[in-house]
């Protein structure tokens, strides 16, 4: 029996992302989001979910570009760092020792210790309510060497990405592969 828990913002998993963006001075920032997620293959697209309130939403909306750093299980603190403080008060790459790097392909800045950025030009905007939806074309995907397997595609226990438990409010890592995509379950196909 399953028991009615309300309409709320909770589905599994929610990715720990740090969007990054340049202020009205041009000063590189960063925060933490995870209410996000892949939403098309051609063109490439994701999207982020970002408060009105938040310090970064004006430099999505005038910039028209973001990146999203995807931080390793090792920066867990400087990616809730990045979620607590408000680049209005401060500067969270000086704070954490982090490297703001410009982006390549869009005016944005992603975090160089970081092993997987995508870099994304804003392509539309919804708003929801207390939200405004992204959304981002990849227009490039960077990722450290030593995090690519041999096929030379990010290998996700190498990357070590962890999410976020809206509901506990606790991180989590992610397991071992449990099976292969496309795979697993042919044993149902008729």
């Amino acid at each position: 029996m399953k028991t009615s828990l309300g309409p709320k913002p909770l589905a599994f998993t929610t990715p720990v992302w740090v969007v990054g963006s340049y202020d009205a001075g041009g000063n590189p920032n960063g925060m933490t989001a995870s209410w996000a997620g892949i939403c098309c293959s051609s063109p490439p697209c994701i999207n982020v979910s970002l408060r009105k309130a938040t310090y970064s939403f004006e430099g999505l909306m005038t910039r028209r570009a973001f990146t999203i750093s995807v931080p390793s299980e090792k920066f867990l603190r400087e990616a809730d760092y990045f979620g607590i403080a408000s680049g209005r008060n401060t500067n969270k790459f000086e704070d954490t020792g982090l490297t703001p790097v410009k982006a390549g392909k869009v005016d944005a800045p992603y975090v160089e210790e970081f092993p997987l950025v995508l870099e994304c030009r804003v392509i539309h905007t919804l708003e929801i309510g207390l939200h405004t939806l992204f959304v981002g074309e990849i227009l490039d995907i960077k990722a450290e060497t030593d995090v690519l397997n041999a096929e030379g595609v990010p290998d996700i226990e190498k990357v070590r990405p962890f999410v976020y438990s809206p509901e506990l409010r606790c991180y989590h890592g992610l397991g071992g592969e449990i099976g292969k995509a496309y795979d697993a379950g042919r044993r149902f196909a008729r």
